[in-house]
C-alpha cells in the first residue's frame, strides 16, 4: 500500500480531504449534540430557577393575606360591615358611613404599603365589597364568580392567576367612578377566609398585587441572552405576564397600537404558521390558530424541552423548555430564538465548510501535499512554543481560558500560561483577558499573583504569562480537613485582606472573591503563604470600564453580596468585605454561610436570613472577637459592615489569639498533606468561576 501510494502521490491529498472531511463530519455531529443537550439543560435550569422563584414569592403573599385575616381585630371589623349591609336598604351608602370601615382601613394600610399591594377588598358570599382601599369599589358586586373567591369563602388560602376584576359599573349619579377605575389594572388577587368571632366564614379578604409589573419581574429572575423570555399563559394561550416584546408586537399587529396596550391578559400564545416579524401574513383568524406546540402540550399538563426548534406566538422559530402548574392552574415557558441559541454553531458549521473547501482545492495538485505537511510540523512547533514560553502541560481550565504549565526558554522558571479559548475569540472576551491582565499586573502586593508578559498566538490567540503556583486552594483545604484553627483563619484573613487593600486603594473591586481563589502556598520557605487570584470579575470604579457590564449579576451564588444581588449597579468595594467574611467563615466553621436546595433559595437566604453564629455549627466556644469581626463583615446593610479593606485588616490584626499560627504549625499541617498526596495533583477550576483556575499542590518544593 505504501508503495502504491508512492507511485500514485496525487491520491495521498484525496484520501487525507475524505479521511479529514468523515472524522470532521462526525465531530461536528457530536459537537451539535452537546450543544443541544446544554442548551436543554440551560433552559431547564432557567425554567426551574423562575418557577421555584414564582412559588416562593406566590406563597409568601399567601402567607400575609392569610396572617391578615386571623387577626381577630379584622375579623370582628369585616363581621360588623356584613351585618351594616345586611341591614340596609342601600348597602353602599351604609358601608360608606360605617365607622368600622374607617378602621379596617387604617388597621391594614402599614401592611398595604410595606408590600406595594394595590389595594384590598372585602367580599362576602354573595359578591359585594363590604370594603376596598378607596370609596369606588365599596357596595358594588362582581359580575362573575372567580374560582379563587369561592375557594377563600370555603376556608381556603391561595392566590388568582393574573386578572381583570369584572365589577359593577356605577350609577350615573356618581359620575367617575366608571368600571375603568375599579379594574382596568390587571392584577393577582391574594385571598384568605375571615371569620367572623363566633368563627363562621363571613367573607374573604384579598390583595391585589400589579400582575404586570411584580408577577412579570419574578419570571426574570434568569434568562437567556438577547431575545430569551419566560412568561406565563392559562389554559386558552392567554398570556398571564407581560412579553419582552412588545414593540415588534405592536409593529406586527398582535397588539393595538396605543399607549396603555400591554401583551399580559391580551396576546394569545397561538402560531401564525410563519414568522409574522418577517413579513408572514396569515389569513387563519387569530382564535382559529392552533396554540404554539410548546403551549398545546403544556396545557396538557406535560412538561418539555424541545431544542430542534417551533414557532412561537410571533411566528419566530425559537428553542425552549415548559412546564405547568397544577396548583396555580398556568403554565410556564422560557424561550429563546433559535438563532441566538445556535449563533455559535453556525459559526462552526461555517468554519467546517470552509475547512472542507479548502482541503477539496487540494485534490487539484500533488505540490499541495509538502505544504500541507511543512505547515503541520511548523504548527506542531508552534503549539509547544510561546513566544519565549514552552509548553509542557495543560494544568486547568475555565470558563473561557485554559492553563498551562510552561518554562522561560531562558530563565527556565516554570510559568503558567493562561490561553483564551479559540472558540471565545470574540471581542468582548478578548477585552475581558486584557483587562485582567491590566488589572492583576498593575497590583504589587506580595499576596496578589504577579503577571510577567502578554501576547498573542501566531494563530491571534491572546495569551499572558503569570506565576506559578504551588499550593491548594483554601476551597480544597477546607473540603478535605474541615474547619480551620482559629489561628490560622487570622494568618490567612490577614494576607487576604493585605492584597485587597491594595487592589480597592487602585479603585479596583475583585467582585468574586471566594475558597477557589484563595491558595494556600510555599514562597520564599514561608508556607501557608497566601496568593489571591482571578481579577477576571474586577471593576474599576473610577475610569467605569468594567470586564462585565455594571448591572449583570456576577460572581458565584454562595459568595454574592445582598446588594449586587438587589442592585448590582451599586455594589462597592464594601461587597468585597461580604466576600471576605464569607470566605473566614468557611475556614473558621468548614461551611458555607448558606446553602439550599437550589440557587434561588441561596441567593434567597443572602437577601433575608441571618447566619448561623460560627460557635453553634461547631458546637463549640469560639472566640467573641474572631466571632464578631466575621459576623460584621456580612451584615446585609454594607453600612453596618467594616467600611473598608484596611479597617478589616487592622481588626485581624488587633485580634489577639492564644498562640499564633507559626511556621512550625504550618510544617506540620503541610508534612501530613504532603503524606496524603504523595502524587502530584491537578484539578480543573469550579465551573462557577467564569475565568479563574485552581492549581492544586504539583510539587513539594519550590
Amino acid at each position: 500500500m505504501i508503495g502504491w501510494l508512492r507511485g500514485q502521490i496525487w491520491a495521498i491529498p484525496l484520501i487525507f480531504t475524505l479521511v479529514v472531511g468523515a472524522v470532521g463530519w462526525v465531530s461536528y455531529r457530536a459537537l451539535e449534540a452537546d450543544h443541544k443537550a446544554q442548551l436543554a439543560e440551560n433552559l431547564q435550569t432557567i425554567l426551574n430557577a423562575d418557577v421555584t422563584a414564582l412559588r416562593v414569592w406566590v406563597g409568601m403573599h399567601a402567607a400575609v393575606v392569610a396572617e391578615l385575616a386571623e387577626d381577630p381585630r379584622v375579623g370582628a371589623l369585616v363581621t360588623t360591615l356584613a351585618e351594616t349591609a345586611r341591614g340596609s336598604s342601600d348597602p353602599r351608602q351604609a358601608l360608606l358611613q360605617a365607622p368600622a370601615l374607617a378602621v379596617l382601613r387604617e388597621l391594614l394600610e402599614p401592611t398595604l404599603r410595606s408590600h406595594g399591594y394595590l389595594g384590598f377588598a372585602v367580599i362576602d358570599p354573595f359578591g359585594l365589597r363590604l370594603a376596598a382601599a378607596d370609596d369606588r369599589g365599596v357596595g358594588r358586586r362582581l359580575r362573575k364568580r372567580y374560582e379563587v373567591i369561592e375557594a377563600a369563602l370555603e376556608g381556603e388560602v391561595g392566590v388568582s392567576r393574573p386578572l381583570v376584576l369584572d365589577t359593577e359599573a356605577p350609577d350615573a349619579a356618581a359620575p367617575g367612578e366608571g368600571a375603568a377605575a375599579l379594574g382596568s389594572v390587571p392584577v393577582l388577587l391574594a385571598l384568605a377566609p375571615v371569620r367572623s368571632p363566633a368563627g363562621e366564614i363571613v367573607a374573604a379578604v384579598g390583595t391585589g398585587v400589579n400582575a404586570d409589573l411584580d408577577f412579570t419581574r419574578i419570571l426574570t429572575v434568569a434568562r437567556m441572552g438577547e431575545t430569551g423570555e419566560t412568561y406565563a399563559f392559562d389554559t386558552d394561550g392567554l398570556m398571564l405576564s407581560h412579553s419582552r416584546f412588545d414593540d415588534q408586537l405592536v409593529a406586527i399587529g398582535l397588539l393595538p397600537d396605543r399607549a396603555q396596550a400591554h401583551s399580559i391578559l391580551t396576546v394569545q400564545i397561538r402560531d401564525p404558521g410563519g414568522d409574522l416579524a418577517q413579513g408572514f401574513v396569515s389569513d387563519v383568524p387569530l382564535l382559529a390558530r392552533p396554540l404554539t406546540r410548546m403551549a398545546a402540550e403544556a396545557v396538557t399538563g406535560q412538561s418539555g424541552v424541545d431544542v430542534e426548534g417551533y414557532r412561537d406566538y410571533r411566528g419566530v422559530a425559537v428553542v425552549g423548555a415548559w412546564t405547568w402548574i397544577p396548583e396555580f392552574g398556568m403554565g410556564v415557558a422560557t424561550e429563546i430564538d433559535a438563532d441566538e441559541a445556535f449563533a455559535g454553531l453556525r459559526a462552526n458549521r461555517a468554519r467546517f465548510g470552509t475547512v472542507m473547501g479548502l482541503l477539496g482545492v487540494g485534490t487539484l495538485g500533488m505540490f499541495l501535499y509538502s505544504s500541507v505537511l511543512v505547515r503541520m510540523r511548523s504548527k506542531v512547533d508552534k503549539a509547544q512554543r510561546l513566544g519565549r514560553y514552552r509548553i509542557e502541560e495543560k494544568i486547568g481550565e475555565g470558563g473561557m481560558g485554559k492553563v498551562y504549565r510552561a518554562r522561560h526558554a531562558l530563565l527556565r522558571r516554570p510559568t503558567a500560561i493562561k490561553l483564551l479559548k479559540s472558540t471565545d475569540s470574540r471581542s468582548e472576551a478578548v477585552a475581558r483577558f486584557e483587562r485582567e491582565v491590566q488589572v492583576t499586573s498593575s497590583l504589587t502586593h506580595p499576596n496578589t499573583i504577579v503577571v510577567f508578559d502578554f501576547g498573542h498566538t501566531p494563530e491571534g490567540t491572546f495569551y499572558y504569562a503569570m506565576e506559578y503556583l504551588d499550593g491548594i486552594t483554601v476551597g480544597q483545604c477546607v473540603e478535605e480537613d474541615g474547619a480551620q484553627d482559629e489561628a490560622r483563619v487570622v494568618h490567612i484573613m490577614k494576607q487576604t485582606c493585605g492584597s485587597i487593600v491594595e487592589a480597592h486603594a487602585a479603585g479596583l473591586i475583585h467582585r468574586d472573591l471566594k475558597p477557589a481563589n484563595v491558595m494556600l502556598c510555599q514562597r520564599g520557605g514561608l508556607l501557608d503563604f497566601v496568593k489571591v487570584l482571578d481579577f477576571g470579575l474586577v471593576r474599576d470604579e473610577k475610569s467605569e470600564l468594567a470586564l462585565t457590564r455594571a448591572d449583570a449579576l456576577t460572581g458565584t451564588p454562595l459568595y454574592l453580596s445582598p446588594e449586587a444581588l438587589e442592585a448590582p449597579e451599586t455594589i462597592d468595594p464594601r461587597s468585597d468585605l461580604y466576600q471576605l467574611g464569607a470566605v473566614a467563615y468557611y475556614l473558621l466553621t468548614g461551611r458555607h454561610v448558606f446553602s439550599g436546595e437550589s440557587v434561588v433559595d441561596v441567593l434567597g437566604k443572602h437577601l433575608h436570613s441571618a447566619p448561623e453564629l460560627p460557635s453553634s455549627v461547631l458546637g463549640r466556644p469560639v472566640s467573641p472577637d474572631l466571632e464578631r469581626i466575621v459576623l460584621s463583615c456580612l451584615e446585609k446593610d454594607r453600612e453596618r459592615r467594616p467600611q473598608s479593606a484596611a479597617e478589616l485588616l487592622e481588626a485581624f490584626e488587633s485580634f489577639g489569639v492564644d498562640r499564633p499560627w507559626t511556621q512550625k504549625d504550618a510544617r506540620v499541617w503541610w508534612e501530613q498533606w504532603w503524606f496524603r498526596h504523595p502524587v502530584a495533583e491537578v484539578s480543573a477550576p469550579e465551573s462557577s468561576a467564569p475565568s479563574g483556575y485552581q492549581i492544586d499542590l504539583d510539587e513539594r518544593s519550590g
